[in-house]
């Protein structure tokens, strides 16, 4: 899993806007998806095992935090981090805060 915080990525378009870029792939696409996730204190997707997708997930915390299993590896992402999970990577994430985690998360899957 890649991740990147808002903080650390430098804004461009400036003065008119301000735009930050967290990752960018080229490529042929087959599928995109974008979806709006509230994920309640104590609740973990899976509820079981783990996830594993044909798709590369993008996802943006706007709110709370949430801890991930991702490739043997734990961390946690907060507000403001933004994350890729590569496709067929294996990873679970829970809420382990005692406030709804709110995130947007793109399922991008490549063509064959």
């Amino acid at each position: 899993m890649e991740k990147i915080n808002i903080n650390q990525v430098d804004p461009i378009g400036m003065p008119i806007y301000e735009m930050k870029k967290f990752f960018s792939k080229q490529g042929d696409f087959k599928e995109v998806s974008m979806s709006v996730i509230s994920l309640t204190p104590g609740e973990r997707i899976p509820a079981v095992g783990m996830s594993c997708h044909d798709e590369d997930e993008y996802s943006y915390i706007f709110s709370g935090e949430v801890d991930t299993y991702c490739n043997g590896k734990y961390s946690v992402e907060k507000a403001g981090d933004a994350t890729l999970i590569p496709a067929g990577e294996e990873h679970w994430c829970i809420n382990n805060g005692s406030e709804p985690c709110m995130l947007v998360c793109f399922m991008v899957k490549r063509a064959e």
